[in-house]
């Protein structure tokens, strides 16, 4: 019995002779502490070394008192806490050495028990390289981050994208450019992205991944989002955002491009009144040269027609002469009862009345040819606008004769200030494009009234018609509905144009199949 307890001390001795060994040398430094009291038993060489204090130095001490006196109470609780849970603990805080330099620790505590002893065992590691190393990228991070905070452009980081992303970094300028947007009264963050937001027309994705947004916030301002992904040291992906405030450049942008539309629509605007003033001076010259023709005709044509019907008038005087002579008794015979003179005599008559009604006929030709070019009334006149309409009809006659019917239902209109010659163009047109559009037969209703203090003229047809959607440009330069070679499309532009230039308005209407109307409004009085 006596020799098994002397080999199991020997085993106790010598497992605690490795115990010791292997304490003394770690390479932390090993504290063996009274849980009562917190007095340090045993400390290892490497305690020595980290602390300053000699091993004998060390035991005696309570153990709060190798730290700096601002962590003695930390330290007391975080021994109290072992003793009374017989848990361990972690913590980081530090050696005051005895040269008072402080040193940088990692503590590590738990409960052993040696028979039926316990004590506490501290285990301090030297962590100073480690926490210079944390310093440094904290040192690191913070000048980064300054320097991100100076750039004049909103920059934030999210993670987890795969997943639920959530924002890891924001700089300086992108946290002012949404704390404006909440107080602007915008409840979303940059981080949010809402598609209705996006502007449709600025999205670019680059050739190497890079995704150029603009987005249109509640707040009315316009903020564009630089989109790229990264890979950090773990490999794990990044968003970056970089958001820039571009609601002055967008606005600009908008209203150049507003102000080049006006510009084209004012260029466009201007090239039509030009054309229009061109075909008007056009065909003002070609009335003027008209005019200028109808006078020379019409003086060419007075001289023989004035001796026709002189000498028209001579001849029915000369054959009722000789009538009264062949029926005077005294007259032969022969004279007096001949059939065949008295056939011949009869003939001889029609021919002078149809010699008379043919010479009238070319002289209210020539007349209708003087009062529509009117060269006597260039001017602003006060005239009948009804003879206007009686002169034009003469002078369409032939496009009309045994294949339109021309319907007049005049009103009682006074007469009109106007440019007479003018507005005998426009009945002219809106005549011959009537008759135009009547294929085969056909009416032209003609309708005058008065309108307050304007004169209302309408001309119907019941012609081919014309298409909804082409109406709107019945009035542009170079438009029209006859086809090629038909029409130049300048007729109802001058119409139009000679309207407004009265200070008037024209109206059309008009039905497929059925037929059109247009209707003339100007003032009685002018303006």
């Amino acid at each position: 019995m006596v020799k098994a307890d002397n080999s199991d001390l020997k085993s106790l001795r010598e497992s605690e002779e490795k115990y010791r060994k292997m304490i003394e040398m770690a390479s932390d430094a090993i504290f063996s502490i009274e849980p009562a009291d917190g007095t340090i038993l045993e400390a290892n060489l490497r305690a020595e070394k980290l602390t300053g204090f000699s091993v004998d130095e060390l035991v005696g001490k309570k153990v709060w008192e190798l730290h700096p006196e601002s962590e003695w109470e930390e330290s007391r609780r975080l021994f109290n806490q072992v003793v009374e849970s017989g848990k361990g603990y972690t913590g980081e805080l530090h050696f005051l050495r005895k040269d008072k330099t402080l040193l940088d620790i990692e503590i590590s505590a738990g409960v052993i028990n040696y028979g039926d002893k316990k004590i506490i065992q501290r285990i301090c590691r030297d962590i100073t390289s480690r926490v210079l190393l944390q310093r440094e990228n904290r040192r690191l991070r913070e000048y980064y981050e300054y320097i991100l905070d100076l750039m004049p452009v909103g920059l934030g980081v999210r993670k987890n994208i795969n997943g639920e992303p959530k924002v890891e970094f924001e700089n300086k300028k992108l946290k002012e450019i949404f704390d404006r947007a909440r107080d602007e009264g915008c409840p979303c963050g940059w981080e949010q992205s809402i598609d209705d937001q996006r502007v449709e027309s600025e999205q670019i994705l680059s050739e190497d991944g890079v995704y150029v947004e603009e987005r249109i916030f509640p707040n009315n301002r316009v903020y564009q989002f630089t989109t790229g992904y990264f890979r950090d040291i773990k490999h794990n992906w990044r968003e970056l955002n970089i958001v820039q405030d571009v609601t002055t450049r967008y606005r600009l942008e908008q209203e150049l491009k507003k102000a080049n539309e006006e510009l084209e629509q004012k260029v466009e605007e201007r090239t039509r009144e030009l054309r229009q003033k061109q075909t008007q001076l056009v065909q003002a010259e070609k009335m003027a040269a008209l005019g200028n023709l109808v006078a020379g005709v019409a003086h060419e044509i007075n001289t023989p027609l004035g001796a026709l019907n002189s000498n028209n008038d001579l001849f029915i005087r000369s054959i009722e002469k000789l009538k009264a002579m062949v029926s005077d008794s005294a007259a032969p015979t022969e004279f007096r009862e001949s059939k065949q003179l008295g056939k011949l005599l009869e003939n001889m008559e029609d021919l002078t009345r149809i010699n008379k009604t043919a010479s009238s006929r070319i002289i209210n030709i020539v007349s209708s040819l003087r009062k529509f070019a009117r060269l006597d009334q260039a001017e602003m006149d006060t005239v009948n606008i009804h003879d206007g309409i009686e002169n034009t009809l003469t002078l369409v006659h032939h496009q009309l004769k045994d294949r339109v019917e021309v319907e007049k239902d005049y009103g009682d209109l006074p007469k009109i200030s106007c440019y007479p010659n003018q507005l005998n163009q426009v009945f002219m047109n809106i005549l011959v494009n009537a008759s135009q559009a009547i294929e085969d037969k056909g009416k032209i209703i003609i309708r005058t009234r008065r309108q307050g203090g304007d004169a209302v003229i309408e001309f119907s047809d019941t012609g081919r018609g014309i298409p909804e959607d082409k109406l709107e440009r019945v009035f542009d330069p170079g438009y029209t509905t006859k086809g090629a070679g038909v029409g130049t499309g300048l007729g109802l532009s001058i119409v139009h144009q000679i309207t407004e230039d009265h200070k008037g308005r024209i109206e059309v209407e008009s039905r497929v199949n059925q037929g059109t109307t247009f209707r003339i409004i100007i003032p009685i009085r002018g303006r």
